[in-house]
């Protein structure tokens, strides 16, 4: 039986991350954002001394590997389709890709409990949901977490998505409607806008 192993990233999967990032874009409903380069992640996740990111992948399986198996319910992973035999998948098919999913985290820190946990993307491509494979990703980015003492483990989910049930059933809380906090963001011209307003109260400082 074939199934899917779970594992951390290496830096030759960045171009199969990549192409998933880019699935989750359009998932997402913003597929003209632009999505990061195979060489930015190659740098930001494996060619420094502190890296700004880890990440899970699942790939293919027919034998006991990795950090975790999941079984397909049967099905043949083809060389046309995909997962648990279905033939269909949204733009894509597995030649040429190893990846199924990935789960991209990083290190964040609260001043009221410590050291945190963020999960900034879960994905299990089309053909291969329903199997458990998103299931798989999740617990061992929360089993990373607890292992690392985080006090806890925080993620952004679109209000549309149906995921959040899953992540409901997993004991996740939706804090904006617990506790009133809501996610603000100032995008890169924002940030240009007030970088450019304290060189020039530097400047006006000298």
């Amino acid at each position: 039986m074939n199934g899917f192993t779970i594992r951390e990233a290496r830096r030759e999967d960045c171009k199969e991350i990549q192409r998933l990032i880019q699935e989750l874009a359009h998932y997402s409903q913003c597929p003209e954002d632009t999505v990061v380069e195979t060489d930015i992640l190659e740098e930001d996740g494996f060619n420094c001394e502190h890296p700004y990111f880890h990440c899970f992948v699942a790939e293919p399986s027919s034998k006991d590997g990795g950090d975790a198996i999941v079984p397909d319910n049967g099905g043949e992973l083809s060389d046309t389709g995909a997962c648990g035999g279905s033939k269909e998948r949204e733009g894509d098919n597995l030649n040429g890709n190893t990846l199924l999913g990935y789960a991209l985290y990083f290190y964040t820190y609260s001043t009221w409990k410590g050291k945190a946990l963020y999960l900034e993307d879960l994905y299990v491509t089309p053909g291969c949901r329903g199997q458990g494979l998103g299931s798989a990703l999740f617990n061992r980015v929360a089993k990373r977490a607890f292992e690392s003492h985080c006090c806890r483990l925080d993620f952004s989910v679109l209000n549309w998505n149906p995921a959040q049930d899953f992540y409901k059933a997993k004991g996740a809380i939706n804090i904006t409607e617990e506790e009133g906090w809501h996610h603000y963001r100032l995008d890169r011209e924002a940030l240009v806008k007030l970088a450019l307003e304290v060189n020039k109260a530097d400047i006006t400082n000298e």
